[in-house]
């Protein structure tokens, strides 16, 4: 994700702190299992009512950032997918932090939650245009058509990724089907989901959509008041993107892992909110919420966050944080780190900028507590 300055600098503009009104509070009923196919998902209870409630109480107030952090620039996001499949047994909670390539993790670690913390309000309005797209369409054609206001190919399910990207980019669009379908998401979060939002949401919501937009499968990460998203990847380039040994693995990589993540998202067992990793509400409300529904966290992305928290002085609070956090014994994080955080790492593949790793939660923890933990390198090279 590469996060600059994680809480210290300013937010972008349209954005802005505003919160989403108090609704009823209802009960929440999980019925756990430890064998859930690719297309069926786990049977969780959450109502439209549970989930609104649920993004207000785990909130706190946004802080600062200076992306616009529309998608990932972490082209080895995917490389750790089959030592996640090996090691993260379904039926738990996942953590995650950022847009879209939360999904893909999402549908090879079966979670029977997933709870996404971004200190940026604007992360969690993306999610809930996210949570719309999946409502409204059947298939990745429709998907992918609306998402970047195109007209829908004509494509066969089994169709490639690769060739389905390709008829969306020769797909015609236009301001007209820009604003019909902006109208059909905001009528699905107003009056689909009753969700309250401010006139400000609705217009961060319409300034990340506009952006899909306009900028389509070439949109890039970028960084504001910085020439560098010519560094980054595409939209395209990450939807494309591949284990390590060539398979590709996100979640539109075939038609089966889409509708998986359709029915999660239609279950409303993504719930994002907003909260800092060293923040002092969101990560304890969480904790306690999820002892209170016996529920354990077994994976956890934190991207790149941590070099930040190291470099801000917010290390303390955050491992606080991660202490409140329930887990599993096998609980795992998923770490991003990049060469411009202290050179090259031993498992960097080959024209790849991020360094995707999956480490132990309980061996960070004891390391933390026994002292061993005294830079970011220890972090990301235990």
């Amino acid at each position: 994700m590469g996060i600059r300055r994680y809480s210290d600098l300013m937010s972008r503009k349209l954005i802005c702190a505003a919160s989403l009104l108090v609704l009823l509070v209802g009960g929440f009923s999980f019925h756990r299992t430890q064998n859930v196919s690719v297309v069926e998902a786990a049977d969780v209870q959450v109502s439209r009512i549970q989930f609104a409630q649920y993004i207000q109480d785990l909130s706190e107030p946004e802080g600062s950032f200076d992306t616009d952090n529309f998608i990932s620039n972490e082209t080895s996001y995917l490389h750790v997918i089959p030592e996640l499949r090996r090691q993260v047994k379904p039926g738990s909670v996942y953590m995650g932090v950022g847009p879209d390539q939360n999904f893909s993790y999402i549908v090879h670690t079966r979670p029977t939650l997933a709870i996404i913390t971004d200190i940026r309000r604007q992360n969690m309005l993306e999610h809930l245009l996210y949570k719309a797209l999946f409502d409204l369409n059947n298939s990745r054609a429709e998907y992918l058509a609306m998402l970047f206001s195109r007209e829908t190919p004509r494509t066969d399910s089994r169709a490639t990724l690769r060739d389905l990207l390709r008829a969306i980019r020769s797909a015609g669009s236009s301001e007209t089907r820009f604003r019909a379908n902006i109208a059909a998401i905001r009528t699905r979060l107003l009056q689909v989901y009753g969700l309250n939002l401010s006139a400000k949401d609705l217009q961060g919501i319409e300034y990340v959509y506009r952006t899909l937009y306009e900028e389509g499968l070439d949109l890039r990460f970028s960084s504001i008041g910085r020439n560098n998203a010519s560094n980054y990847p595409t939209f395209e380039s990450l939807l494309l993107q591949t284990d390590r040994s060539g398979q590709l693995q996100g979640y539109l990589s075939t038609e089966e892992l889409f509708q998986w993540m359709k029915r999660f998202e239609a279950e409303n067992r993504l719930i994002p909110i907003v909260g800092d990793f060293a923040g002092p509400r969101a990560f304890k409300a969480v904790g306690k919420f999820l002892q209170q529904k016996e529920l354990k966290v077994s994976t956890f992305y934190t991207s790149n966050v941590e070099y930040y928290l190291f470099q801000n002085g917010q290390w303390q609070p955050y491992v606080s944080n991660v202490r409140a956090l329930p887990s599993t014994d096998d609980a795992v994080f998923i770490r991003a780190y990049f060469a411009n955080a202290g050179g090259a790492h031993p498992q960097s593949a080959p024209g790849h900028r991020s360094t995707t790793l999956v480490h132990s939660m309980r061996e960070f923890l004891r390391d933390q507590s026994e002292g061993r933990i005294r830079s970011y390198w220890d972090v990301v090279n235990p």
